[in-house]
């Protein structure tokens, strides 16, 4: 060991840490992160970096306390959710058993801070983990008063239930016929997306650090904001694909054995999956240092968007990376790997196979012919595409696209167009042409002719800007 190295050694051994638990690994942190012309490296960031190594978690610490204060209300709504996720070889244990098998009991036989979080009553969590706690309020609009407020210390699985049922209550739901005469619903919040960024919240959270996981909701918003920074290595712009990093390793294990949540690292990606489904961006997070905010725009999604989507194959609709792709295109004309790789979080070469793929297999996307030859070329929404996305797409292409035109020629031949012919020429589903054809009124290229109110009934005819 050099005098740096020793230096550093004692820095870590000043700070509570034993010289002889050092490893080279644990050097190697903290050389990393302090050279010899560095400032000080503060306690709280070394023990970041510890626990993104994971070599410090305070979730598998033992507390004061043994199994006989645990609260039986909360062994038995612990051994529901393992019965309901088939774990019934863990549900039939008793406690002590349990508590084993789940490795909530220290080697000095005490229990962990995750079980004390899991198992205690209110009372003894207050005790023994003090800055615990969560707050839920709604307003009815951003700037007005919260017409609810909820303050809560309930034990972490009941307190992730009245939190989510809280949002459920005032989820706004709109329902969307597809094709095949299935139903699905349009939200404003996806219940999904709504559960694992609060478990999140919860199993992520600096327990160390004051503060409870608050939730401001409302119809143009929610957010949900959780004491202690992100951990070390992990930062908004890659929170998708950073390895997983779980600060309280042991909490978020046992969340996972009962199938409570997406193992660590995924449950981002489901949040992203479901709030891009229905039409709308994706969560924004923030790090603060002191606290993580993830904020989830209000608002119906887009039907238009949910009804193409829903004809794609389920292995391109559940592809977050097309997915993120096809949001990009809804609001702008093109997009190459270098402008992917920023929003799927990955790199330029891993972007371009992303959007290969989208082109040649799923037929997606095509390359403009400028760029076709070049190693990345620039990427468009192939025409068929545009269409039937229609309404969900906030931009026009200059002039009229192949489908604007296609239509035009069919109303000067004939005079008018119906539903049933937008379906037969494009190869659209009813609601598709349907959107098809409200976009195009909405531009006022056609307009409804004719006394029928609806049905097959209906024509449409040249509006006040259909082309001369």
């Amino acid at each position: 060991m050099n005098q740096h190295e020793a230096d550093t050694a004692l820095a870590i051994v000043g700070h509570g840490v034993s010289a002889d638990s050092l490893d080279t690994e644990t050097l190697d942190i903290k050389m990393v992160v302090r050279s010899p012309n560095s400032c000080p490296f503060p306690p709280d960031q070394q023990r970041e970096v510890m626990i993104a190594r994971g070599q410090v978690d305070w979730s598998a610490d033992a507390s004061s306390i043994g199994i006989d204060k645990l609260s039986a209300i909360e062994f038995e709504r612990l051994r529901r959710i393992l019965a309901a996720s088939g774990r019934d070889h863990l549900a039939d244990l008793g406690d002590q058993a349990l508590l084993e098998s789940l490795r909530l009991i220290a080697p000095n036989g005490g229990i962990t801070n995750a079980g004390v979080l899991l198992l205690a009553d209110e009372p003894l969590l207050n005790q023994i983990i003090p800055g615990y706690g969560y707050s839920y309020q709604f307003r009815p609009t951003t700037g007005s008063e919260a017409t609810q407020r909820i303050r809560g210390t309930r034990p972490l699985i009941a307190a992730i239930q009245a939190l989510t049922d809280a949002i459920e209550t005032r989820r706004e739901v709109h329902p969307l016929n597809v094709a095949g005469g299935v139903q699905l619903q349009l939200t404003d919040y996806p219940n999904e997306a709504v559960r694992e960024l609060i478990i999140n919240a919860f199993i992520h959270r600096s327990y160390e650090t004051s503060g409870t996981v608050d939730i401001e909701h409302s119809p143009e918003r929610l957010v949900i904001t959780s004491p202690g920074g992100l951990v070390s290595g992990v930062t908004p712009s890659n929170i998708l694909t950073y390895p997983s990093t779980p600060r309280n390793r042991l909490l978020t294990e046992t969340v996972s054995i009962l199938q409570f949540a997406e193992r660590t690292g995924q449950g981002v990606d489901r949040a992203y999956r479901e709030m891009l489904r229905i039409g709308k961006e994706p969560p924004l997070f923030e790090d603060h240092g002191t606290l993580v905010r993830a904020t989830l725009a209000g608002g119906i999604g887009n039907g238009a968007f949910v009804r193409f989507i829903s004809d794609l194959p389920i292995k391109v609709a559940r592809d977050l990376n097309v997915l993120l792709a096809l949001s990009y295109l809804r609001h702008s004309t093109n997009i190459d790997a270098m402008k992917l790789a920023e929003t799927i979080q990955r790199t330029p070469v891993e972007a371009q196979e992303v959007l290969s793929m989208m082109a040649d297999e799923y037929d997606l996307l095509e390359p403009t012919r400028r760029t076709i030859n070049k190693p990345f070329p620039t990427y468009r929404l192939r025409s068929h595409v545009l269409t039937a996305m229609s309404r969900s797409v906030t931009y026009r292409r200059h002039g009229a696209t192949e489908t604007d035109q296609k239509v035009i020629d069919h109303v000067r031949e004939y005079g008018f167009v119906t539903n049933q012919t937008i379906r037969r020429l494009f190869d659209l589903h009813v609601y598709a042409a349907r959107d098809l054809i409200n976009a195009l009124r909405d531009r006022e290229i056609l307009e409804k002719i004719g006394a029928a109110r609806g049905g097959v009934g209906v024509h449409y005819g040249p509006g006040k800007k259909f082309p001369k």
